[in-house]
């Protein structure tokens, strides 16, 4: 198979991996003492399992099914939260009122964060910026800035809060008060009470749609139902009933399904997003905490069948293939704006008129790029450069002529922090930019110049060369015969001597009929 998405839940000291799509068992992986709620990296890679009763952290490789590492953190630990560039992972140590910083590439603990008290979920922001840790205990959520591992503001919650997520526009944090039956709606961007939402009894868990960012779902413990909130309107829109004592949920990457690990009767319930239904229960050997679902990749022999069932399927794959190719190992967006570039006019005869602006890709100046590590942050760096962008304006004067003005907008100045892999030392890293450059206002002639107004979007990316074993379809076909540009006018009896082109015509003898 060329991708499948997988359902991790945590059972009785194991995880149970399940195909979402079939709803079969895949594997069974052994892991420490009374498992909690799993997290799936970004990139698909690793699920990290909290282990509350063996103090550890188990990192299960998602290609082999097998556990790469197992970690030791603080006392208790109950869940994770993965960075976006699945480089740092953050897990709630809820016996040592602590935060344990994992780096996802090594798999070591680099740092430890004191928080509330009883510290149960963990989220991080999806742009990355903070991480929100919700303190059980201290009726509180702990704000941490992830550039410093340090707490910078505390939020007043509910009774006992417990799971958060973030909306998909990461403008509210959604709270879970398992103490007083609600949800606490806090601003992202001004860390402010915006609303409190009723649910059902005992919450726990809530989880954001990746695909309609208008739904958020909450487990109710207590009352043995799903409530599906509204983020545009801030109300409970529909409540799905479950299993007995639901604790984790998790929404598949096309937004379809939401998997709710029942504790209370050993069951996984699987609903529909669309009619909010339930469209499955599996049962399960031992009762389900925590659940992680994603879509992960997997290597293929070039026999293995496919499953028609996976809406991820493509074609039969006829082989493997090792390629080099440049990987993507960080990138980021930003936009750069000109409200005012001053061009001198050309020595021509006004008044002068505009033909075009056009734009080549940016670069960096030589000798300008500056990568400093960030301590506080492994893997990532401070990375300073100057970019240039050419442009080429093309004008012209009151006698026809074309006058054609090159030179470049002004110099970019660029301090920005990118993830870096750890690599050997004979391995090159490159920072590539690319650049899309537009006129934003109509130009304004003055007698000695122009005056533009210039938009630039920049995209920054740290790549490398790497070898990758790709699924392939076979070697290209044989391509058709070039068509020729016709040199001059056709030979017309060319056609006309081809008896297959122009046969004989059929009414060129008079009919010779036998009868009247």
């Amino acid at each position: 198979m060329l991708f499948e998405t997988h359902a991790w839940v945590t059972l009785d000291d194991a995880v149970a991996v399940y195909n979402v799509y079939s709803d079969s068992l895949v594997a069974t992986i052994p892991v420490g003492v009374t498992p909690y709620f799993p997290k799936l990296t970004p990139d698909g890679t690793k699920v990290l399992v909290p282990n509350f009763g063996s103090n550890t952290v188990s990192v299960v490789c998602t290609a082999t099914n097998q556990v790469l590492a197992t970690i030791p953190v603080g006392v208790a630990p109950t869940a994770v939260a993965v960075d976006p560039t699945s480089t740092t992972a953050y897990v709630t140590n809820s016996g040592s009122g602590t935060v344990s910083v994992i780096s996802v590439p090594t798999d070591t603990v680099v740092g430890t964060i004191s928080v509330g008290s009883t510290p149960v979920d963990v989220t991080v922001a999806r742009d990355g910026s903070r991480v929100f840790v919700s303190n059980s205990g201290s009726n509180n959520v702990s704000v941490i800035d992830p550039t410093t591992n340090t707490v910078v503001q505390t939020l007043t919650a509910g009774t006992s809060p417990n799971g958060l997520t973030t909306s998909i526009d990461n403008t509210k944090l959604f709270v879970v008060n398992s103490g007083s039956n609600n949800v606490s709606v806090f601003s992202t961007t001004t860390n402010t009470l915006l609303s409190t939402i009723a649910v059902g009894s005992s919450p726990q868990k809530i989880a954001a749609n990746p695909v309609n960012p208008l739904f958020v779902y909450v487990t109710n413990n207590g009352s043995n139902s799903v409530s599906v909130i509204s983020t545009a309107t801030l109300t409970v829109v529909a409540t799905v009933a479950v299993g007995t004592g639901p604790r984790g949920l998790s929404v598949t990457g096309d937004g379809t399904q939401v998997w709710v690990a029942n504790e209370g009767d050993s069951s996984v319930s699987i609903i529909n997003t669309a009619t909010n239904t339930i469209a499955a229960a599996l049962p399960t050997a031992f009762p389900p905490r925590g659940v992680t679902v994603g879509r992960v990749g997997s290597a293929l022999s070039p026999g293995e069948p496919i499953d028609l069932l996976d809406p991820y399927q493509l074609e039969e794959v006829t082989e493997s293939v090792c390629i080099i190719v440049e990987k993507v190992y960080a990138s980021c967006q930003q936009r750069e704006c000109f409200p005012t570039l001053t061009i001198p006019l050309p020595a021509g005869t006004p008044p002068f008129t505009f033909v075009s602006l056009t734009f080549a890709n940016g670069i960096i100046l030589p000798g300008s790029i500056v990568i400093t590590p960030i301590p506080s942050r492994p893997n990532f760096s401070r990375v300073q450069f100057t970019l240039q962008i050419p442009y080429t304006l093309t004008l012209k004067d009151a006698t026809g002529a074309v006058f054609t003005l090159p030179g470049t907008l002004p110099d970019i100045a660029k301090d920005i922090v990118l993830y870096f892999p750890p690599t050997r030392p004979e391995f090159d890293l490159n920072l590539r930019v690319e650049t899309r450059s537009e006129l934003l206002a109509s130009p304004l002639f003055t007698p000695t110049c122009v005056e533009l107004a210039v938009g630039s979007f920049v995209v920054t990316k740290v790549t490398g060369l790497v070898q990758l074993l790709v699924p392939a379809f076979g070697y290209c076909p044989e391509p058709p015969v070039c068509e020729e540009f016709p040199v001059g006018p056709s030979n017309p009896c060319v056609t006309f001597f081809d008896t297959t082109l122009t046969p004989f015509p059929s009414d060129f003898f008079p009919p010779q009929l036998d009868n009247c």
